[in-house]
């Protein structure tokens, strides 16, 4: 059967070292987010005009969703921002402006 609440998605391109393999790009985005978290994959890779040297620009949309109720807004936004600050610390992994 089709899951009874909703998901709420999140899209987010990142500038990602050209030597940090995506796998440990995921990896970390699947730790910091949580158990909210139901699905994350990679849409888009972008190389050149605009993306700074020795870097590549990562699309990931990040799928949330509670088995029990439906997410509010700042749950998410919690989560996304935890995201990103721990991509930041861990991988020198930012979103691209």
């Amino acid at each position: 059967p089709p899951p009874a609440y909703p998901a709420v998605e999140r899209d987010v391109a990142l500038l990602v070292p050209d030597d940090l393999p995506a796998a440990r790009v995921e990896a970390t985005i699947r730790g910091a987010a949580g158990q909210l978290l139901e699905q994350v994959f990679p849409f888009d890779v972008f190389e050149g005009r605009g993306i700074p040297e020795g870097k590549r620009s990562i699309a990931y949309r990040l799928r949330y969703r509670a088995p029990d109720r439906t997410l509010t807004d700042r749950e998410v936004d919690e989560s996304f921002a935890r995201t990103l600050q721990r991509l930041k610390e861990e991988l020198g992994v930012e979103p691209r402006g």
